[in-house]
């Protein structure tokens, strides 16, 4: 390489402004410290002439002599390192706080002020002691071993202490002690306890044995007089601050943040790990400097051929109030561009609560005529009008030909926005209308991958979708396993294709429309389970079912969920409440419920070498399928393990769509002309292809009318229902167990005898109720509870619903307010579910005629009161009363009715902890998996006593379910009342 003279010259004079620059720049800037530490220097140089004197000046020396009251060796301390060296904010808050709680308010101004020149308003942790691992087990709370000690604020008292010891059953000797991590600035930090993992695995048989809980403990400072502070932290599913509970961020999905107000001073936070072998997690602090943020939005309707595929389609518009104390008012949207004639529509204006992140639905329409040329992605600028100012943001809108996967947007059965893909078929069906392939989706799928996996090549060309059938791929955020609110997500996309394609301007006039029932159920691994549970749970919707490598109880497969194992609150959790809490989830074990699928043709898949789900799990359900004469086809292919593409030859369809998948899906998705007539096919169905049915049920609250009849309530709720259907000409026989009433509607001249009583002049549909030994019709108004008020907990999220805090009792409403917003954080993190937020006084206007979480007992919520009156729940001067029991330093969670069809989740205590203890069991303990709010084993009732945070159910003083009149039964409960 060549350079000229004049090039040289050139970078010479370059090179030596360079060096006068940094030269000047070091200068300055020394200078600038120097000014800064002025101040404090004079503070130092006259408090160290009477300082005692110092042992150690060590970080850990000085946080356990603050941490345990010796102050004067402290301060003494401190003074010593900072005349070492003066750059180091955390110690010059540290000096601060100890000359605060000494009443020297002007030293630690001075303090303070240095610590704020040198880290800004707040120094965040520098350092993590954590204490782990202890055992932990999978249910919604497990006992803490650390309440045995006084709990973690007593125990983090000792972090500095390396000597004290800890009995955990994991470590060698039964013996753990503290930890320190450092913190790197913006680094996730990762805990790996020396545990012999190994020896525990394969001594105990269990990989659930991995599973440990503990604790991580940090400190922050507020350098300015009072500052709202921004917290996340990532991978965990809580975080305390002081007395500040905030949700964690358990999906690491990075968005959300909450907002706590502090006042100067150091402050401690307590974050609760649960994890599986390793631990990482990622807190960061900062001064909050907005006052509300609009997150991009990633729940968005794509276009077809340029146009949307509805009148309204809904867009998820995610918005955080960063404020600790203000709400965020009348927020709501409008169109800042047009683009190919799209606009929006705010729906109903909505309120956030302090601290809250919500999810706004927002409305996209379009007005264009059909003459609109080509297919291109749109960016539409919207903008968001709030009480607190207004923010742009560019909604990015794909587009997708027609013949490709598109992604539709729809309000759920929940109304939080949810998305599913789509394929139209690339055929045609009889009358324009086409049966659908709901097809689910397994962990970490999106759901265009799921719906793209039906594709396969022919002739050099990709071929998508099916011939003469919808492929519908739904998906929601969250381990529901496609239980719960996964399966209502999915029928609930079934119904809104069913309706976008029946009452718009699109499909075209020469399209396909989609049918809402004769569905294809199909799915892979965990969409392979939901494949089962949807067609065991909604057999009236199943035309068939295609599971490929699915699972038949969460329970049961691995470790994923096991069920009392090695959890802490097994050693106090006796047999009774172990009932009861099972009882909370039998109704997702779908090989229980076999029979319901006799008449149903069923393909069953999994690849030989599947070690992810185990062929053990399908075989168990193809022997008991066969042993209920179910039409089924088990296919095990050899040298496959639990994901393939190809399956004969390369690009054949794979997993999901091979020549044998097809074949299945083409014959049962072609009409063949014997379909019941699209406005009577609920009735028709009544007309049986078998001459027995078993119809299965545990909880009547999901599903429809089978063979005409349909569960409205059970003898004993919650607990196995039969009917036996036998058909004889016109003549249909029931036997029933465990059925209390049920809904008829049945085929024109068809007889009926239950349980060998005759049932005459039978108008369609009719309530028959059993009274004694004997059926009768009855009036549905007058029957009490209904399967539309069935429990458990978890049902009241299967609604749209909201929360009200009580604001009765000034010295708890705040806090009430910050559980609310807790509950809020923790369904939008783990679920995507929208919420509202509401107070008490304003429950006239917006609680009626839905479901409700209503926090607060009598005397701190207007709403509570009237409610618990419908239930043998009262609240009294000493505590609550359960029936013939009186309760006293107690929490209560009860789910009360909310009207004739509408529930309410009361939460309420004895106490503030009390309360706290009862707002623990809306936290997700199942990493990484972590499961919505009260969806797992959260029972119609729960009350918790002084031993539930050191015991978990194993505390409870009652748990169960109300009968059929809300009434206490023995034979639910755990307690004997």
């Amino acid at each position: 390489m060549h350079f000229t003279c004049n090039e040289i010259h050139e970078a010479g004079r370059v090179v030596f402004f360079f060096l006068l620059t940094s030269i000047a720049f070091v200068h300055v800037n020394c200078k600038s410290k120097e000014i800064l530490l002025k101040a404090a220097k004079q503070l130092l140089e006259k408090e160290n002439q009477s300082a005692v004197k110092c042992k150690t000046s060590t970080d850990e020396h000085i946080g356990e002599l603050r941490i345990s009251g010796q102050m004067e060796e402290a301060v003494s301390c401190l003074l010593q390192s900072l005349t070492k060296d003066a750059h180091q904010g955390w110690k010059w808050a540290q000096l601060a706080a100890l000359y605060s709680s000494s009443g020297s308010k002007s030293k630690a101004k001075t303090c303070f002020k240095q610590a704020s020149k040198l880290d800004g308003k707040l120094s965040t942790v520098s350092q993590w002691h954590v204490l782990a691992p202890f055992i932990s087990g999978k249910p919604e709370y497990d006992g803490d071993p650390l309440e045995a000690m006084g709990g973690i604020r007593t125990v983090a008292d000792q972090r500095f202490n390396k000597k004290k010891v800890y009995h955990s059953e994991l470590a060698v000797a039964g013996q753990i002690s503290w930890m320190s991590y450092e913190q790197i600035e913006n680094q996730p930090v990762e805990i790996s306890p020396r545990i012999d993992w190994r020896d525990l695995i394969s001594s105990l048989g269990s990989m659930a044995v991995t599973e440990w809980q503990g604790w991580a403990v940090g400190e922050i400072s507020v350098n300015s007089e009072r500052e709202d502070v921004s917290v996340q932290c990532l991978g965990v599913p809580a975080v305390l601050v002081d007395d500040h509970l905030l949700a964690g961020d358990v999906y690491m999905r990075n968005f959300y943040r909450s907002s706590v107000s502090l006042p100067q001073g150091i402050h401690t936070v307590y974050v609760r790990l649960r994890a599986k072998v390793k631990q990482v997690f990622q807190c960061t602090f900062g001064v909050q400097d907005q006052d509300f943020e609009v997150h991009q939005p990633t729940v968005v309707p794509d276009l077809v051929d340029g146009f949307l595929i509805a009148k309204h389609m809904p867009v998820a518009m995610r918005i955080t109030n960063h404020s600790p104390m203000k709400w965020l008012n009348k927020v709501r949207f409008k169109s800042s561009s047009d683009v190919n004639g799209l606009a929006v529509d705010s729906g109903e204006e909505v309120n956030i609560a302090p601290g809250q992140t919500a999810i706004v639905p927002m409305y996209l329409s379009q007005d264009k005529d059909d003459s609109m040329d080509g297919c291109s992605d749109i960016s539409l600028k919207v903008k968001i009008l709030t009480s607190a100012g207004s923010k742009e943001v560019i909604l990015s809108i794909r587009c997708r030909k027609k013949h490709e996967s598109f992604i539709m947007t729809f309000r759920d059965h929940d109304a939080s926005v949810q998305q599913a893909a789509v394929i139209q078929p690339y055929g045609s069906c009889d009358l324009l209308e086409c049966r659908v392939i709901l097809t689910l989706h397994g962990t970490g799928v999106q759901a265009q991958n799921q719906a793209d996996s039906y594709k396969r090549m022919e002739e050099d060309e990709w071929i998508f979708g099916a011939e003469q059938a919808w492929v519908l791929a739904p998906t929601r955020h969250g381990a529901h396993n496609w239980e719960g609110p996964g399966s209502l997500t999915a029928i609930t996309a079934l119904k809104k294709l069913h309706q976008y394609t029946h009452d718009s301007n699109w499909p075209w006039p020469e399209s396909n429309k989609a049918m809402q029932d004769e569905v294809i159920f199909a799915g892979h691994s965990m969409g392979g389970h939901g494949a089962w549970h949807l067609a065991t749970h909604y057999p009236h919707l199943g035309k068939a079912v295609i599971s490929m490598a699915g699972w038949n109880t969460k329970e049961e497969y691995g470790d994923s969920n096991t069920f009392f194992m090695f959890d802490i609150s097994s050693s106090h959790t006796e047999p009774a409440v172990k009932n009861i809490l099972e009882m909370c989830f039998s109704e997702n074990d779908v090989d229980k419920l076999v029979s319901n699928l006799k008449g149903m043709p069923v393909l069953a898949r999994i690849g030989a070498d599947d070690r992810t789900v185990h062929p053990f799990f399908v075989r168990r359900m193809v022997r008991l399928l066969s042993e209920e004469d179910v039409d089924v086809t088990y296919s095990e292919l050899k040298r496959k393990e639990h994901w393939w593409w190809d399956t004969l030859k390369t690009n054949d369809g794979g997993v999901m769509n091979d020549p044998e998948v097809r074949a299945f899906m083409n014959k049962h998705a072609a009409s063949t002309g014997q379909s019941c007539p699209a406005t009577d096919r609920g009735r028709c169905s009544s007309s049986p292809s078998v001459e027995q049915y078993t119809l299965t049920v545990f909880n009547p609250a999901n599903g429809g009318y089978v063979h005409g009849f349909k569960i409205l309530q059970q003898s004993v709720p919650l607990r196995k229902s039969t009917i036996v259907m036998t058909f004889e000409n016109n003549l249909m026989k029931l036997s029933t167990t465990n059925v209390l009433t049920l809904s008829v509607d049945l085929p024109q001249g068809v007889s009926l005898v239950i349980d060998g009583s005759t049932i005459s002049n039978l108008d369609n549909p009719a309530t028959i109720c059993a009274n004694s030994t004997t059926w009768r019709i009855c009036d549905v108004e007058k029957i009490g509870r209904t399967m539309e008020t069935y429990g458990p907990a978890r049902r009241l999220a299967e609604k749209p619903f909201i929360i009200v805090a009580g604001t009765q009792l000034a010295t708890t409403k705040l806090r009430i307010l910050q559980f609310a917003v807790y509950l809020s954080n923790q369904f939008l993190l783990t679920s995507d579910t929208a919420v509202s937020i509401i107070e008490d006084d304003d429950h006239m206007t917006t609680a009626d005629g839905q479901n409700l979480i209503v926090i607060g007992n009598a005397t701190e919520n207007t709403l509570t009161e009237t409610l618990l009156s419908s239930i043998p729940i009262s609240q009294q001067d000493t505590g609550f009363r359960l029936d013939g029991c009186a309760l006293s330093d107690v929490g209560v969670l009860t789910l009360a009715p909310n009207g004739r069809d509408h529930l309410a989740l009361i939460l309420m205590g004895t106490s503030p902890e009390a309360l706290e203890d009862i707002i623990q069991l809306a936290t997700p303990t199942i990493p990484p998996m972590a499961r919505s709010p009260f969806s797992n084993m959260v029972p119609d009732f729960v009350i918790t006593g002084p031993e539930f945070r050191r015991r978990g159910s194993g505390g409870y003083r009652c748990a169960g379910f109300w009968g059929n009149s809300w009434e206490y039964r023995q034979e639910l409960a755990s307690c004997i009342c």
